[in-house]
């Protein structure tokens, strides 16, 4: 694959194939705002996307060089739902390749495995990605499934995984803790790159210089630990209150505040009770994604104790706005945050969390240099303008050299 000189000299057609289960531009769901994100800031760039999506929820009108398609089914299995998809995208390609000279096929956000077959004949290049890492309890690895039907099936999916990724031509990974997503990396090493997403800086900001001084203050008598997320066991919520517990018998005036909403949400507050923590324990409820910047600055620390978190958007969006981080020490969360800018802790360990928080919260010289240390870092590698050149220059890449100019 020859490298590209210059910018193309005509836009670029490219078919999204899968822009994501949900398609949205405010809904709290980081795989339908990253697929927004991508498909209208290409389309800034002059190129002509066309995307086919599951479900769409959106505030802002599209720019007129975006095509949105939703694509229906009539069945409720998922394994039909699947299949369904791909028949119905597959008859999409053909009806638009009738007046559109495609250029490339992208399959966005989650890359199910098999999807793209659904174009299998197609002769246009093909990328794939964003891969994340799986979760570490996801019944879909091989790894977590101790039956023999789920060693079957792993090994299948595997299998399937290793076609589809033959077809392409370029495979799209956030961090290496995704090569586990590819079944056989030495086939397929010059076609791995690397690639985020990005954070909006401008939304996204720290604590203004004449605001500081103030908020500081306020952190010093009222230290307060962040968790927005989906409140599940897998992001390690329940670890967290146990942390916090140990934290208010030194910290008495020290608060978690929880953002978002979950299957367990009953449960966490039951806990809180039984730990006797619920009346230093603020729920907020499900947040609009423009008003979580704030939520960021508000609070001393951000907290995400998850188990092999894949790929956080809240934590870019944290380390944008200023803040330390503790995170765990596993998943994507390690490549994503740097180490200046968080403390780590291993999954589940109550006693290392609660050490880690007090750390921060008894000391805010420590975590105003940790999240000077996140901003830098998010505008070093993490604009939206440096990914979508790097995402650009990928699909030059790959195409013939008439078109990269």
């Amino acid at each position: 694959m020859g490298k590209v000189s210059q910018v193309s000299p005509r836009p670029l057609h490219i078919f999204v194939l899968h822009g994501s289960d949900l398609f949205t531009d405010y809904l709290p769901h980081g795989d339908g705002r990253a697929a927004y994100n991508f498909v209208t800031r290409i389309a800034g760039k002059g190129h002509h996307i066309y995307v086919a999506t599951q479900r769409a929820e959106l505030r802002q009108p599209l720019p007129p060089n975006v095509h949105l398609t939703v694509i229906e089914s009539r069945f409720s299995n998922p394994l039909l739902v699947r299949l369904d998809y791909m028949r119905q995208v597959r008859q999409l390609l053909r009806q638009l390749s009738r007046t559109v000279c495609f250029d490339l096929i992208h399959q966005l956000n989650p890359v199910f495995t098999g999807l793209s077959l659904a174009a299998f004949d197609s002769p246009l290049p093909l990328v794939l990605g964003f891969y994340v890492p799986h979760w570490l309890r996801d019944p879909e690895t091989l790894s977590s499934t101790a039956t023999l039907r789920g060693r079957t099936t792993g090994w299948f999916r595997d299998r399937l995984a290793a076609v589809q990724q033959r077809f392409a031509c370029i495979l799209l990974l956030t961090t290496p803790a995704a090569l586990k997503r590819i079944p056989n990396p030495s086939a397929v090493g010059d076609k791995i790159r690397y690639l985020g997403q990005g954070v909006d800086i401008d939304l996204f900001s720290p604590v203004p210089e004449q605001e500081l001084e103030a908020r500081l203050a306020e952190e010093h008598k009222h230290p307060s630990v962040l968790f927005l997320a989906n409140i599940s066991e897998r992001k390690g919520i329940f670890t967290l209150l146990s942390a916090m517990q140990c934290v208010l018998e030194q910290l008495p005036l020290a608060r978690l505040r929880i953002a978002g909403s979950g299957p367990d949400l009953e449960r966490v507050m039951a806990t809180a009770r039984q730990l006797r923590i619920e009346n230093q324990v603020d729920y907020l409820g499900q947040q609009e994604h423009a008003a979580t910047a704030e939520l960021f600055r508000q609070n001393a620390v951000y907290c995400l104790p998850s188990f092999g978190e894949p790929f956080a958007t809240s934590a870019l969006e944290a380390m944008s706005c200023g803040r330390a981080l503790v995170i765990t020490d596993s998943g994507g969360l390690p490549y994503l945050v740097p180490e200046e800018g968080s403390l780590r802790i291993p999954n589940g360990d109550v006693k290392a969390l609660a050490t880690a928080l007090l750390e921060l919260l008894r000391n805010p010289k420590r975590r105003t240099d940790m999240g000077a240390a996140n901003r830098r870092n998010v505008l070093e590698k993490r604009t939206w303008p440096k990914i979508i050149a790097e995402l650009e220059a990928i699909y030059y890449e790959i195409l013939p050299a008439e078109i990269q100019g």
